[in-house]
This record gives structure tokens, sequence and C-alpha cells, in this order.
């Protein structure tokens, strides 16, 4: 008997399996769908039959919110010539409020394979729960804090350390300040003056010394 190729062995099954009919299970009451089982129940015998091998591998898998979306490659192999192959890509999509996500992605992703790859008929098909697909909610990013207008950075020089002190010279101390600890913003500047009153204040002292120099 001449020996079929890989696509010779699909056409064959092709003619054996032709639909798959919904089940008679309901979604939720409402729907009637073909599932993963169904598929794989009609074709595992024919496939088996001919010697064609499935072999279905994750590729990527993400989480987002309550759906898991799947990237799957299925093989099909020839069995009595291994090195006779072909894939076909699928991605699944399974929501879940649980852990059954990626399970669901795999089951739809595979199953489409099939149905796609064998060309089968089975009607509408609803693969979900009922379940209303929820965005993963992003993190509001952090409100940035304002800059000091310079009515308060000027306000902030007056009022700091010896009143006698220009704010000329009060601005230049703050500036080399700013730019030696490579702060953005003068309200940084200011919040660092202000958890280390003393230290700075010392180092203004030593600052204005070494400028007089």
């Amino acid at each position: 008997m001449e020996k079929l190729n890989l696509f010779q062995k699909i056409n064959v099954i092709m003619t054996e399996v032709e639909a798959i009919q919904k089940e008679d299970k309901k979604v939720n009451g409402q729907y009637t769908f073909v599932s993963h089982d169904a598929v794989a129940r009609a074709l595992h015998l024919p496939m088996a039959k001919h010697g064609v091998v499935m072999m279905p591998s994750v590729v990527e898998m993400t989480q987002d919110g309550n759906r898991t979306v799947a990237k799957i490659d299925v093989t099909f192999v020839n069995s009595d010539s291994p090195e006779e192959k072909f894939v076909v890509t699928y991605y699944g999509y399974g929501i879940d409020t649980q852990d059954k996500g990626p399970g669901k992605a795999i089951s739809y992703a595979v199953k489409y394979a099939l149905l796609k790859t064998f060309c089968l008929e089975t009607g509408d098909d609803i693969e979900k729960d009922n379940i209303d697909y929820k965005p993963e909610k992003k993190k509001p990013k952090e409100k940035e804090e304002s800059e000091l207008s310079k009515f308060e950075l000027e306000e902030f020089m007056d009022s700091w350390g010896d009143e006698k002190e220009s704010r000329e010279i009060k601005r230049e101390f703050f500036t080399h300040i700013k730019n030696s600890k490579n702060l953005k913003t003068w309200r940084e500047t200011v919040d660092i003056v202000k958890q280390n009153e003393k230290e700075v204040k010392n180092f203004f002292v030593r600052w204005k010394l070494q400028k007089a120099a």
C-alpha cells in the first residue's frame, strides 16, 4: 500500500470528519457551543488511525486582569515519517476569576488550530463563561510635587539663617547645594536644607569663609 504524505493524510481525515455538532450543555442556560473536548474526541481516532500526531507548545503567555492570552504553536507530524511536519500558530483567550485562565486559553487555541486545519464546521461558538473582560487596573502615577514659586523660594531664603545675610548670597549658596547634589528642583533643595538644618548652617559658615578667602 502506498504511503501517504502528511497533507494526504489530513485530506483523508477531512473526508471522515466533516462537522462537529454543538453539545447539549448550555453556558449559563443560554448558549450551546463546541468545546475543546468535543473536537479532540471527534479527531482522536481518525488521527491515530492515519498516523497524524499533534503536539501543542506554549510560545508565550500573558495575563491582563482576569484574561489570559496564550500564543500556541501546534505541530502536526506524520508518524510514518517523523521528519515530515508543519506548524500552525494560534492565539487563545481565557477569562476566569480564579486560576483556570491559562488552561482555557490553551484549550481555545488548540481547538481552533484543529478546527481550521481540518476545515471543520461547528456553527456559532461562544468560548467564555459570560464573564466580562476586565483590564488590569494600572496604578496611577504619583503626582509629581510642584516646583516652588519664585515668591515661595525667596520667602524661605529670607527666613532661613541669619536675617542679616543678603538674599543674593543665600541664593548662591542654595544654588551650590542644588548643583552639587544634582537636584532637579528648588523644592528638593529646600527639603534637604530643612531636613539637615544644623549641618547645612555649619556648612554655610564654612562655604562663606572659603568664598572670602
